[in-house]
């Protein structure tokens, strides 16, 4: 107790670099990760691919923040075969619902055709 009654306060030039790259999750979005991770196992064990083949965790905490690009998800058979409905849920086109004790995924409207 001590050592923190004298401590000083850190100048600007000693504080550690912020990542600019990344976007602020906030509360909602570590959430919305959470429910991105929900939509990977259960995507994962439709197609029998490991989770960790389709999707980091970083990348869903980005998508999961508001970042659209540079995301491995976002691209390739990586977005065919998870990025498109992670990129529906987060943007409110696909919902879950438990309907008779099991777990749905349901389409809220129509989702857009997304360029290759």
């Amino acid at each position: 107790m001590a050592a923190l009654e004298h401590a000083q306060p850190m100048s600007p030039e000693e504080l550690p670099s912020r990542d600019d790259r990344k976007p602020g999750m906030g509360k909602d979005g570590a959430l919305v990760a959470d429910l991105l991770k929900l939509l990977l196992k259960i995507r994962s064990k439709e197609i029998d691919v490991a989770a960790r083949l389709l999707a980091r965790t970083d990348d869903l905490d980005a998508l999961a923040a508001g970042q659209r690009s540079g995301l491995s998800i976002l691209e390739g058979w990586r977005f065919d075969q998870f990025g498109r409905d992670a990129l529906d849920l987060v943007e409110g086109r696909l919902a879950f619902a438990v309907v008779n004790g099991k777990l749905k995924m349901t389409r809220t409207e129509d989702a857009p055709v997304y360029p290759q």
